[in-house]
């Protein structure tokens, strides 16, 4: 199968990353458990310019710090040995820093990067993937899980506290290890239709 896998929330820690550097920046002590947005302006009683302006001024350094969700490289390197394809969609801004920054990171942490299955600035992720022919999208905010579904793309939702009142019925997982089981059984389902 060819899957889409978003980056921060779905294989990495971005929120504590960005907690620990909005604290830092801001002299606070905002702990992650009171973070409920997938935003973190509430949080910090900030409003959504500030909170964009502040964003873009630690984005290098937050995306540089955090560690991967527990399993993901592991599991996403198994699925490429068995022969799925694994593309890299995140709608972080694929200017040359940050392009640079998350290849190292995703070097660093052993994930399936090989240098052609990044796609950054994807701000509508839907249409990146049907275009690559993404036959299961793996992803935590609810903005791009509903242009997702509304594009009919098969979605698991990576649980966040951000996005546990999400409406539509999704497959739901909550670590990585329970991926794969997932897709096997799609794939079943896939061959039984077919």
């Amino acid at each position: 199968m060819k899957l889409g896998v978003d980056i921060d929330g779905t294989i990495k820690r971005t929120q504590e990353a960005a907690v620990r550097c909005f604290n830092e920046e801001l002299n606070r002590s905002v702990r992650c458990e009171e973070v409920r947005d997938f935003h973190l302006d509430r949080a910090y009683g900030l409003n959504r310019k500030e909170g964009r302006r502040l964003w873009r001024k630690l984005e290098a350094k937050i995306y540089t710090l955090g560690v991967p969700l527990e399993n993901a490289a592991p599991v996403l390197r198994d699925l490429k040995e068995k022969g799925h394809e694994v593309f890299f969609i995140t709608a972080r801004p694929g200017i040359p820093e940050i392009t640079r920054v998350t290849e190292d990171w995703l070097r660093k942490h052993g994930f399936p990067y090989d240098g052609e299955n990044l796609f950054m600035g994807s701000q509508d992720k839907a249409k990146v993937a049907q275009k690559l022919g993404v036959e299961l999208f793996f992803e935590d905010a609810p903005q791009h899980l509903d242009r997702l579904v509304a594009a009919g793309i098969p979605t698991v939702v990576m649980d966040a506290p951000y996005n546990r009142n999400y409406r539509n019925e999704l497959p739901r997982i909550t670590g990585w290890d329970e991926a794969e089981p997932l897709i096997e059984q799609m794939e079943e389902k896939i061959r039984r239709n077919s």
